[in-house]
């Protein structure tokens, strides 16, 4: 058993050097991480976690890459809701990596198990910043030994830093963040505000059609509505994300556009965020 144990980190090394990959895939058709393969992660602003951008590679599946990072696929849903409508080699899937699986080094005889761990520093972000709330180490000495001649003065956005290793032998799920999806985290202003302002209102529940084009702000939670004064929010509740998202009233719905049936008219957010592809889609509302 020892010895196999040892052959498979040797096979892996050697096929990382030996076959071709594709381009821009992290892992091949077998494994999901190589060791020649480099793991650069982000931090997420709203939710905390480290989070890295896996590129599937032919014959890799989006279960197989939950599975490997110890989430779950509606985990993966969650963070990646456009990834709903399918997926093809070369989609980027967006996966958390916990603080803990970050390991500062590794024995010299197990270098086949590992692949390097690299942070792209964001703006503002400092060393300090860096090593004790998002790597949650207790001083900035390791990242020093890691990049040496790192100074807080050299630091700029975009640099990327080596911050420790990560096993290619996939992530325990008991090891893994509670994951919160990016998009209702973002949304949250909006259902603060809600709940502090409508829930004691007589609201109306209305069902149907939601449908959205591409135009619009790309950054703004906003619909048109046939009736729900202007500036008011509506909450609006999309069955097969199952998400709840709050958004405002900024318009009427244009009668010549749209028939009867749709209720709603989105904003290219709100259409990311639920994951949507077809034009128009089922909802429930609630609204004044």
């Amino acid at each position: 058993m020892s010895f196999y144990r040892y052959l498979l980190p040797a096979t892996l090394f050697l096929s990382c050097a030996l076959l071709p990959r594709e381009a821009l895939a992290t892992g091949d058709s077998l494994y999901f991480l190589l060791p020649s393969d480099t793991v650069i992660l982000r931090s997420d602003r709203l939710s905390g976690h480290l989070l890295f951008d896996h590129v599937l590679a032919p014959r890799q599946t989006l279960y197989g890459a939950a599975t490997f990072y110890g989430l779950s696929l509606e985990e993966v849903y969650r963070i990646n809701p456009e990834l709903r409508k399918g997926y093809t080699p070369g989609s980027r899937v967006t996966v958390a990596i916990p603080r803990e699986a970050v390991r500062p080094s590794f024995s010299a005889d197990s270098i086949a198990w590992f692949v390097p761990v690299r942070y792209r520093m964001s703006p503002g972000e400092t060393l300090f910043g860096l090593s004790r709330r998002t790597l949650g180490l207790p001083s900035d000495s390791l990242l020093r030994a890691l990049n040496p001649g790192l100074t807080p003065e050299t630091l700029s956005p975009g640099q990327v830093l080596k911050v420790g290793y990560l096993r290619i032998d996939g992530i325990a799920p008991d090891s893994q963040v509670e994951v919160s999806d990016p998009y209702v985290l973002r949304n949250m202003p909006l259902r603060t505000q809600w709940d502090s302002t409508m829930l004691q209102r007589n609201l109306q529940h209305t069902n149907g059609k939601a449908a959205w084009s591409g135009h619009g702000d790309q950054a703004k939670w906003m619909v048109l509505h046939r009736t729900a004064p202007l500036n008011s929010l509506v909450e609006i509740e999309e069955p097969r994300s199952r998400k709840t998202l709050y958004a405002r009233v900024v318009g009427r719905i244009p009668e010549q556009v749209y028939d009867s049936r749709v209720i709603l008219v989105v904003s290219p957010l709100l259409v990311k965020a639920f994951g949507v592809r077809d034009r128009e889609f089922y909802v429930r509302t609630r609204h004044l």
